[in-house]
C-alpha cells in the first residue's frame, strides 16, 4: 500500500512545507467532491466518494454485501480456532493461516496488480466476459451491480462510472478480505505466544512490553497519517486502474522514511515480537516483512516508475514520432545527415576512458585484467588473508588481534583525517588539482586519482573491520536462541547498510559519490560531471540530510553483534565519531560555501518530529525552514561487469556438466513432445479444412539483394522486421497465433514444446484480446488483407518487429498455432537471419527510405570503414534495435479491400515500426536511458555486424553519461583498428 510518488506529477511539490500547495488533509471534503478520474483511454469521470472499510464492515446498521459476509465469516474462523483448539494445535493452525494470508497478499495480489499494470489484465478479463456490462443482461453483472450499489450507497451510479472504477471497487473487496484476515491471523498468533519470554528480571519484562507497546502505537500513527495523505485511492492501488487529477503534499510520515507503508509501517510486527518475547513471532514477522519488500520491489516500484517518473520507452518513442511528424514542415528528417562528413570532423569533447571502462566503486565494476583492481585485491588479501593464515598456522591469536585492531585504526584515521585534510585543502585552494597541473596533469587526472585513493581506503576500511570481527568472533556455550537472534540482527544491519549505500549512490551518482564538487563546480570542467551541479534532496536525502553520518556505519555495528565483540563495537563507534568530524569540518563548510541557501538545516525526519511536537503542544515551539523544491533523480546502478576472458575460461571448465544438462533437457523435451502428441487438444480433431491454414515469410532485404539465392532459403538481416503472409478459414479461432522458433527447438511437427520467448503474433485478434493491448505491443501486429467468399478463407499479413523479433543469427521457422494452444496448424519453410558487410548496412537495411545523403558507395569504403560510414551504419543498426511497434485498432470497413459484409462489424490492427534516432549526434539510447535488454541486443548486433564485442554494462554506462551514436562509432573504429593486426579475418570489411 505504498503511495505512488505523485497523483499529478509536480516537481516542486512534496516538500511538506506549510507554504506549499494545499494539502489534501486541509481540504479533504473539497478534494473528494471535485476529484476527477481519467481512464487509460483518456475518458474523464467524477470519482464517487468511497466508504470507510471498517465502518461499513463492522457497523451493524450498515447493509452488508456478500463480500462483507464472507470476510466476517473468515474472520470468525480465526476466533474459533484461538478459543477452541489446544495450544499446540492452534499455534500450528494460526501459523499456517498467517502464512496463507500473507502469501495471498504478496503473491496473489502482487500477481494481479502486476498483470493489471502491464496489460490492463483484470479490466480486460471483465470486459471479455461481460461481467460488468449491463447490455449483455448477464446474471453475474446484475449481482455484481447490486453488490457495488449496496457497498457504495446512494451517491453512486453504476452506469455513470467507467468499468475501470467498478473493477477497482471489486478489487477493494478482495483486498479487504485478505488484509483483514492477515491482521487477524497475526493478532491471534501473537496471543497464543504471550508469556513465552523467560525474563531474568522484572524490569526486563517491563522494558520489553513498554518497547513493544511503543512500536504498536508508532505503527498505528504511521498508518493513520499515511491514510490522511493518500486517502482510499492510493491505499487500494487505484492508479493501477485509473488516474486522478489531484496534487498531494507528501508530508508527515512520508518525510520520515522511504515507502513508509512498507518500511516503518510494519514496526508493529516487531512490537508484537517484543510483547510476546517469542522467537517464533519474531522470525514470522521478519519473513512477512521481507515478503512485503519483495512486493514493493517487483510490483510497486516498477509501476511507480512507468506511471509517474519515466514512461515506458515504447510510449516515449511513439510520442516522439508523433511530435516529429507535426514539425515536418519546419525541418526535413534527411537534413540531419547532409553534413555528416563535416559533423564527424568536428572536434567534440574527448570522452575519458572511464566512459567506456567504468572505474571501481568498492567492488562494483571489478576487472580482473585491470592493474589497479588487481593491486587492490592483492592488498586486501595481504592485509586480511595473511594474518588469518598466520593465526591458524602458528596460533598467535594475541599478536594477530593487536595487528588487526591497529590496522583498522590506521585505515580509519587515514580515510577520515588524512583524506579529510586533503579534501579541505582542495576546497579552499584546489591543492590536488594544482599539484597535478604543476606536474603535467589536468583536472581529469586529479579527480581520477582521487577516486582511486578514496575507493582503496574504503575497501581497506571494510576489510580491516572484517578481519577484527573474524579474530574476535566467539560464542562459546552461548544460548542457541541468542546466537541466532544476534546473527539475524547483525545481518539485517549489514543489509540495511548496503541498501543505504546503494540509495546514496543512486542519488549522487559517480560524481557525487567521490566528492566531485570539490574538483569541479561547472559541468565543462569534468567529463563525468552532470549538466546541472546542484543539491538534490531526493531519494534517501529526502529523509536524512547526511545518511553517511547517521546510518553509514550500520554494517560495522552488525559485525559487532555477529562477533559479540566489544572491540568491534568500539571501533565502529570510533569510525562514526571520525566521520562526524569529517562531515563537520570538511563536507559541511564546503557545501555551505558552494551551495549556500540550497543546504537544508533540518532533515525530513526532524521536520516531522517538530511538526508533531508543535501540534501536540498546540503552539509553534519549533519553526520550519523555508520551503524548498525537489527534483527527482533517476540514476541507475550499473551491474558488475564480467570479463569475457574469465567467463570463457569458466565456461570451458564447466562444459562437461553443461553438456550433460543439455542432453537431459533434450531427452525430457523429446518425451514431452511424444506425450503431447498423444494429448492434442480435442478441438483439432473437430476442425475441417486444415489445408486452408498456411503461412509464408515474405522475402526480406537480404534475399532480394542476392538474386542467386532465390531458389534457396529466405534470408533476413539481423534486426530487419519479418513480414509473414497467412491464410486461415473465416471461422478460425480468434486466438490463433504465429511463433518464431529455431529449427532445432521442437521435436514434433504437430505440437510446439518450446517457448517462443515473446516472438509471437496473433493473426486476427478479437476485441477481447485487443482489450489487453498497450502502447508498444508487438503481439497484435497483424492485419486482415483480403477475404475469399468462395473458399471461405481470410488472408492477412503479420509483422514481427521490435520485441517480437528474434535477435540472434541462425535458422528459424514459423509455426501457426490453434486457439491459444501449442497445437500446430501450419509450418513454414526454414529461413535464415544473418548479417551483412558494414558498407552495405545503410544501403540494404535502410533501403526503403535511403537518401543520397545516407547512401554509401562501395568505391569509397576502406578496409576498416571510415568514421562517416561507420556512424551511419551504426545509426541504422541502432534504429533497428531500438525500434518500437505502434499498433492501433481500425474498423475493417476503413481498410481498403475489406468491404465484405462478413467483416462489416469486425476490427483489424494497423501497424507501424518507429525508429527513434534521427542523427548520429543523437544519444545512443532512447530518452537518455539504455535498458539492460536493449544493451544486450545492441551489443550482440555490434559484435555480429562490426566484429567488436562490447559488454552490455559498458554500453549502459556510456549511454548514462551522454555518449552519442558518433561516439560509439568512433570507439568501434578504434577497437577495430587495434584488433585488425591480430584478428583481421574475423572483422567484416
Amino acid at each position: 500500500m505504498a503511495v505512488r510518488k505523485r497523483l499529478k506529477r509536480e516537481k516542486s511539490a512534496g516538500n511538506g512545507s506549510a507554504s506549499e500547495a494545499t494539502s489534501v488533509s486541509n481540504h479533504a471534503p473539497v478534494c473528494e467532491e471535485l476529484l476527477t478520474g481519467r481512464t487509460p483511454d483518456g475518458k474523464a469521470f467524477a470519482v464517487p466518494k468511497t466508504r470507510d472499510m471498517l465502518q461499513s464492515l463492522f457497523n451493524p446498521t450498515t447493509p452488508k454485501t456478500t463480500f462483507d459476509m464472507i470476510t466476517l465469516a473468515t474472520l470468525s474462523t480465526h476466533l474459533v480456532v484461538a478459543l477452541v483448539l489446544p495450544l499446540a494445535t492452534k499455534r500450528a493452525v494460526l501459523i499456517a493461516a498467517f502464512a496463507f494470508w500473507r502469501l495471498c497478499y504478496n503473491c496473489g495480489l502482487g500477481w494481479i496488480l502486476n498483470w493489471q499494470s502491464n496489460r490492463h489484465g483484470l479490466v480486460a478479463l471483465f470486459k471479455r466476459n461481460g461481467w460488468l456490462d449491463p447490455s449483455r443482461g448477464d446474471k453475474i453483472c446484475a449481482w455484481l451491480r447490486s453488490e457495488l450499489e449496496a457497498k457504495m450507497g446512494p451517491g453512486y451510479s453504476f452506469e455513470s462510472v467507467p468499468i475501470e472504477f467498478n473493477v477497482w471497487l471489486l478489487y477493494r473487496q478482495l483486498v479487504d478480505l485478505i488484509l483483514l484476515n492477515d491482521f487477524t491471523a497475526y493478532f491471534f498468533l501473537c496471543s497464543c505466544y504471550l508469556g513465552s519470554a523467560n525474563d531474568s528480571e522484572p524490569w526486563h519484562a517491563f522494558l520489553r512490553i513498554a518497547g513493544g507497546l511503543t512500536l504498536l502505537a508508532f505503527n498505528l500513527w504511521v498508518k493513520v497519517d499515511a491514510h490522511r495523505v493518500v486517502k482510499d485511492y492510493a491505499w487500494y492501488w487505484g492508479d493501477f486502474f485509473f488516474l486522478v487529477e489531484q496534487s498531494l503534499t507528501f508530508d508527515g510520515v512520508f518525510e520520515m522514511a522511504p515507502h513508509p507503508m512498507y518500511s516503518i509501517g510494519y514496526a508493529g510486527y516487531y512490537g508484537g515480537s517484543l510483547i510476546t518475547g517469542s522467537y517464533t513471532i519474531f522470525y514470522a514477522s521478519l519473513a512477512a516483512h521481507m515478503l512485503q519488500f519483495l512486493f514493493l520491489s517487483f510490483v510497486e516500484n516498477p509501476h511507480i516508475e512507468k506511471t509517474y517518473e519515466r514512461p515506458p520507452l515504447a510510449i516515449q518513442v511513439i510520442q516522439k514520432s508523433r511530435n516529429r511528424r507535426m514539425s515536418t514542415a519546419l525541418s526535413d528528417i534527411s537534413d540531419s545527415n547532409k553534413d555528416l562528413a563535416d559533423i564527424c570532423k568536428v572536434s567534440i569533447r574527448e570522452r575519458p576512458t572511464s566512459l567506456w571502462h567504468p572505474e571501481l566503486i568498492v567492488f562494483k565494476n571489478f576487472d580482473l585484467f585491470r592493474a589497479s583492481d588487481v593491486l587492490i585485491l592483492l592488498l586486501l588479501v595481504y592485509s586480511v588473508g595473511v594474518p588469518l593464515c598466520f593465526r591458524w598456522a602458528f596460533g598467535s591469536s594475541r599478536l594477530v588481534f593487536v595487528y588487526s585492531v591497529a590496522q583498522c585504526i590506521i585505515w580509519i584515521l587515514f580515510r577520515t583525517l588524512v583524506l579529510g585534510f586533503l579534501l579541505r585543502k582542495q576546497s579552499t585552494s584546489q591543492l590536488i588539482t594544482r599539484w597535478y597541473i604543476k606536474h603535467g596533469g589536468d583536472s581529469e587526472e586529479a579527480f581520477s586519482s582521487w577516486r582511486a585513493v578514496y575507493n582503496t581506503t574504503t575497501i581497506m576500511t571494510y576489510g580491516s573491520f572484517g578481519l577484527v570481527a573474524l579474530v574476535t568472533y566467539h560464542w562459546g556455550s552461548a544460548d542457541f536462541g541468542n546466537l541466532v537472534l544476534f546473527h539475524t540482527l547483525g545481518l539485517l544491519l549489514i543489509a540495511f547498510h548496503v541498501w543505504s549505500s546503494r540509495s546514496v549512490y543512486e542519488t549522487l551518482g559517480d560524481f557525487g559519490w567521490f566528492y566531485g564538487d570539490f574538483f569541479a563546480q561547472d559541468s565543462s570542467m569534468l567529463s563525468l560531471a552532470p549538466q546541472d551541479i546542484k543539491l538534490y534532496y531526493t531519494g534517501i536525502y529526502r529523509y536524512l540530510n547526511n545518511p553517511d553520518k547517521v546510518i553509514g556505519q550500520a554494517a560495522f555495528y552488525g559485525l559487532a553483534l555477529i562477533s559479540r565483540s566489544w572491540t568491534v563495537f568500539a571501533l565502529a563507534l570510533f569510525l562514526q565519531m571520525c566521520n562526524f568530524l569529517f562531515n563537520s569540518y570538511v563536507e559541511t563548510p564546503h557545501m555551505e560555501k558552494v551551495y549556500g541557501a540550497q543546504v537544508h538545516r533540518d532533515s525530513g525526519i526532524v521536520r516531522t518530529v517538530k511538526k508533531a511536537v508543535n501540534k501536540g503542544i498546540g503552539q509553534p515551539v519549533f519553526v520550519d525552514e523555508v520551503a524548498y523544491s525537489t527534483t527527482d533523480s533517476h540514476d541507475v546502478l550499473d551491474k558488475q561487469s564480467d570479463n569475457s576472458s574469465v567467463a570463457g575460461l569458466l565456461a570451458s571448465t564447466t562444459k562437461p556438466v553443461k553438456d550433460m544438462l543439455l542432453e537431459t533437457k533434450d531427452l525430457l523435451s523429446t518425451t514431452t513432445a511424444r506425450l503431447a502428441e498423444k494429448a492434442l487438444p480435442s478441438e483439432i480433431s473437430k476442425l475441417y479444412h486444415l489445408d486452408n491454414y498456411s503461412l509464408k515469410p515474405v522475402p526480406g532485404t537480404a534475399w532480394q539483394s542476392n538474386k542467386k539465392n532465390a531458389a534457396n532459403k529466405t534470408t533476413y538481416y539481423l534486426g530487419e522486421p519479418i513480414r509473414v503472409t497467412w491464410q486461415a478459414p473465416m471461422n478460425h479461432s480468434r486466438r490463433d497465433w504465429i511463433g518464431i522458433y529455431p529449427v532445432t527447438a521442437n521435436f514434433s511437427n504437430q505440437i510446439t514444446t518450446s517457448s517462443s520467448k515473446g516472438c509471437y503474433v496473433y493473426i486476427h485478434p478479437d476485441e477481447n484480446l485487443l482489450a489487453e493491448m498497450v502502447a508498444g505491443d508487438s503481439i497484435f501486429a497483424s492485419t486482415v488483407t483480403g477475404v475469399s467468399k468462395r473458399s471461405g478463407v481470410l488472408y492477412g499479413s503479420a509483422l514481427f518487429s521490435s520485441s517480437a523479433l528474434p535477435f540472434k543469427v541462425g535458422t528459424y521457422e514459423l509455426r501457426l498455432h490453434h486457439g491459444g494452444t501449442h497445437a500446430v496448424l501450419a509450418q513454414s519453410k526454414p529461413f535464415d537471419i544473418t548479417t551483412c558487410a558494414t558498407m552495405d548496412i545503410v544501403n540494404l537495411l535502410h533501403k526503403e527510405d535511403s537518401s543520397p545523403e545516407s547512401a554509401l558507395s562501395s568505391e569509397t569504403a576502406t578496409d576498416n570503414g571510415d568514421l562517416e560510414q561507420l556512424s551511419l551504419a551504426l545509426l541504422t543498426v541502432a534504429n533497428k534495435t531500438f525500434a518500437v511497434t505502434d499498433s492501433h485498432i481500425v474498423d475493417c470497413r476503413d481498410t481498403p479491400g475489406l468491404d465484405d459484409e462478413a467483416l462489416a462489424d469486425d476490427t483489424t490492427v494497423q501497424t507501424e515500426v518507429i525508429e527513434p534516432l534521427e542523427s548520429v549526434q543523437d544519444p545512443f539510447s532512447v530518452s537518455e536511458v539504455l535498458e539492460e535488454r536493449q544493451a544486450r541486443r545492441i551489443g550482440y548486433a555490434i559484435r555480429e555486424y562490426f566484429g567488436v564485442e562490447f559488454s552490455a554494462d559498458v554500453l549502459v554506462h556510456a549511454a548514462k553519461h551522454g555518449a552519442t551514436v558518433h561516439d560509439v562509432a568512433k570507439r568501434i573504429l578504434e577497437a577495430k583498428q587495434a584488433l585488425s593486426a591480430y584478428s583481421s579475418s574475423s572483422i567484416k570489411p
